[in-house]
């Protein structure tokens, strides 16, 4: 099953905001109510969001090297199709 790319942006940007809400949030919370227990939390939700954002990225980034090598590849079938013909 095929995502649009800008579906899955904003699918990313949105659990990316709704963790780094959560994460500021609980921190914060743990901070001022002095409870490291939320404020641990808050920090995992911190870096879970970090990990969403960096993780997609370096999809973003495979995906156009795969792109670029599939335009690779068609140019060089085309050339070979070209001296084939001669």
């Amino acid at each position: 099953m095929a995502v649009s790319p800008s579906a899955g942006r904003v699918l990313v940007l949105g659990a990316a905001a709704l963790l780094l809400l959560d994460g500021v949030a609980l921190l914060g919370l743990g901070i001022w109510g002095r409870r490291p227990g939320l404020a641990l939390t808050g920090g995992a939700l911190l870096a879970g969001a970090w990990v969403v954002l960096w993780s997609w990225q370096r999809q973003r980034r495979r995906l156009e090297e795969i792109a670029a090598a599939r335009r690779d590849l068609r140019a060089d079938t085309e050339a070979l199709r070209r001296l084939t013909r001669r």
